[in-house]
């Protein structure tokens, strides 16, 4: 190597760290962020882990997705100590793992840049190029700016970490066959796993893998060819197909989740092909204006035919055929295609979950964004002048809209303001603003905020529940009736979300804690009833579970034991949770029902779940529920022996 590359490799680091550095400052103002979305529902149990037995507890529960995701509450609950406090120490190891990937990452392109037989210097090009680009892309600042989607960047920090390792060793493949495909398999395997226990699309790392060995690394030429095969299908192409099988079992969506997303499978399907070419927009110019989670939510396509979704859908549909018959053809255009398209398998197909997120893109991104570095740096001298300063202009470019969205991400009240006044449809903006009017214009515009809103968006009228509760907190004398009465016209038909659910329990906590004109306990089973009218939420076995605890919460309040004994075992019909469990067993028990308890105990150890992590909390749980009773039982027992007479002293006589 002559010394000019040396000084040009020297030189494409010392830039690599720059941008990181660079990134860095642009991120930093973004950790005055706050928790939001689904930071509470996920973490909010940080709140009560004191030990080490409280933080298996809230690792091993974890219900943010099917795996249960512990390694990545593993490293929230190290940081137990800091919930309550804002979101900032949080926000800060967020930066720092996305940090550390753009490290990861610049080695593994590098690495995939050599298997090209790309030269040493150009490869360090390629790879902190592409790098760069990435860890400054302002439509990945979600995914690290949000608390709880440190779930994807932890994820995405164990795929890289198992990429890196598998090239590393199929780089070795021609010297030492055996032990490269050993190397390979430990890598996937594991990468897999690890990457899984952070969030479920970790699964995808066979995928990724499959794509560079059908694209841009040639077949190995010292391994018999039958070997490689074997090897191939079990490792790469098996696991891609039982995603794929996976994803080809849940159409079609039942009834109820149809009328609780307001799409259907293949509606589902048809939208995301016009979202994946927003997000490629969003990738190339990076607005902080365009950017962010409280956006109004797309319009789902209705029909194959609508000239847009035609369009979106016969574009990809072309270009995935192209890229899979020319895939050794043009390597690279094919690389960046279906590495894309393999990248949001999961999350952006038939899987029911909200159609648009930008974090989505955290790995996706990356096969673009290395073929263009490989066919632009690499080239001739002018062409990589022109790739140069293509890829400086982008990422200053990046530098300066990723910071202004950081920024206004850290002051999170202007933010809200911001926002709301974007998306004056988003339902997510406007409360969020309400909430920071409450606390800093008084509860008077706040309500005017919801108020007008909901007169605007009726399908939203469930936040009048939010409204009726912040009436009776800060002005309980006033007459509610109007705002009752339009909840009782409004619940039977608005959107479905959990989150009324949610308002309607606060309600209740209100009503318990204080009184307010014309409210009572029968005013939150009657707006249960109301919601429960409503098409959305009656076929909807979640919602009906917790409607069923509500009652049981609200009969206890009025001193109805046996009712609230009935709604609890109709709650527990719809699944058994552990919730659940200790509600029913605090309730035996406070009827003094011991027996009951210890029986409902037994039969709730046999119904533990599927899933060994949370088979483990949910025996823990209820081992901790059969002490409290057997405790109770003993100290009733102490109370109901009878006291020993006293004896007389003797005085002589």
């Amino acid at each position: 190597m002559t010394a000019g590359r040396i000084r040009h490799s020297h030189r494409y680091l010392i830039s690599f760290f720059l941008v990181l550095l660079l990134a860095c400052f642009c991120y930093w103002p973004g950790q005055g962020g706050a928790i939001q979305l689904d930071d509470i529902g996920n973490l909010g149990d940080l709140a009560y882990v004191e030990d080490a037995g409280t933080a298996a507890d809230f690792v091993l529960a974890g219900k943010a997705g099917p795996l249960g995701r512990p390694i990545a509450l593993l490293t929230f609950a190290l940081q137990a100590e800091h919930w309550g406090q804002g979101a900032s120490a949080f926000l800060r190891i967020n930066i720092l793992i996305h940090l550390l990937n753009a490290l990861i990452l610049a080695a593994c392109l590098y690495q995939l840049a050599r298997l090209r037989a790309i030269e040493h210097s150009k490869s360090i090009l390629v790879a902190t190029a592409a790098a760069g680009m990435w860890v400054i892309m302002p439509l990945l600042a979600t995914a690290s700016l949000l608390v709880v989607q440190r779930m994807t960047t932890l994820s995405a920090l164990f795929m890289l970490l198992g990429l890196g390792g598998y090239l590393l060793a199929r780089s070795r493949i021609e010297a030492a066959p055996t032990r490269a495909l050993t190397w390979m398999s430990f890598s996937i395997g594991v990468g897999t796993l690890l990457a899984a226990l952070c969030k479920e699309s970790g699964l995808l790392l066979p995928a990724f893998v499959l794509v560079l060995e059908a694209t841009v690394i040639g077949r190995p030429q010292t391994l018999g060819k039958r070997i490689w095969r074997i090897w191939h299908a079990a490792f790469l192409l098996l696991p891609t197909l039982a995603i794929v099988a996976y994803l080809a079992s849940i159409p079609p969506y039942p009834d109820w989740l149809v009328a609780r997303r307001d799409f259907g499978a293949w509606e589902r399907l048809l939208t995301e092909a016009q979202i994946l070419w927003v997000y490629l927009q969003k990738a190339l110019l990076g607005l902080p204006a365009h950017l962010g989670v409280y956006q109004t939510p797309p319009a789902v396509s209705r029909s194959l035919f609508a000239p847009l979704t035609f369009l979106a859908s016969i574009s990809w549909l072309a270009l995935a055929a192209v890229s899979i018959a020319w895939r050794r053809r043009y390597p690279l255009f094919a690389l960046a295609v279906l590495w894309y398209l393999a990248g949001h398998l999961i999350e952006s197909s038939v899987v029911p979950l909200e159609l648009y997120f930008e974090h989505r893109n955290y790995l996706p991104v990356i096969g673009p964004l290395f073929a263009v570095c490989a066919w632009l740096l690499p080239a001739t001298r002018r062409l990589r002048g022109i790739g140069l300063v293509c890829v400086s202009v982008y990422i200053l470019a990046s530098a300066y809209f990723l910071h202004s969205f950081a920024s206004l991400w850290g002051e999170p009240s202007l933010a809200s303001r911001y926002w709301a006044f974007k998306y004056p449809d988003s339902a997510r903006a406007v409360t969020t603003m309400a909430s920071y009017q409450l606390s800093e214009e008084g509860p008077l515009r706040a309500l005017a905020t919801i108020d007008r809103f909901v007169i605007e968006n009726p399908q939203y009228a469930y936040l009048r529940i939010q409204e009726l509760n912040l009436r009776c907190m800060y002005l309980p004398d006033q007459d509610h009736a109007q705002v009752l009465a339009e909840l009782q016209r409004g619940l039977p038909t608005v959107d479905f979300t959990y989150t009324a659910g949610t308002m309607l329990s606060e309600f209740f906590s209100t009503v318990i804690q204080r009184k307010c004109n014309g409210i009572d306990f029968s005013t939150v089973t009657s707006m249960a009833e109301w919601l429960l009218r409503n098409p959305r939420y009656a076929n909807d076995r979640l919602y009906r579970q917790f409607h069923y605890k509500l009652l049981a919460g609200i009969a206890r309040q009025q001193g109805d034991e046996t009712a609230a004994l009935e709604h609890l075992q109709q709650a527990i019909a719809y699944g058994p949770s552990s919730e659940l469990n200790s509600m029913m067993v605090t309730m035996l028990a406070a009827s003094g029902d011991f027996a009951a308890a210890t029986a409902f105990i037994e039969a709730a150890m046999a119904q533990q779940p599927g899933n060994l992590l949370r088979a483990a909390a949910w025996q823990r749980e209820l081992q901790k529920l059969r002490e409290y009773i057997r405790e109770l039982e003993r100290y009733s027992q102490s109370q109901q022996r009878p006291k020993p007479t006293a004896v007389p002293e003797n005085d002589g006589t």
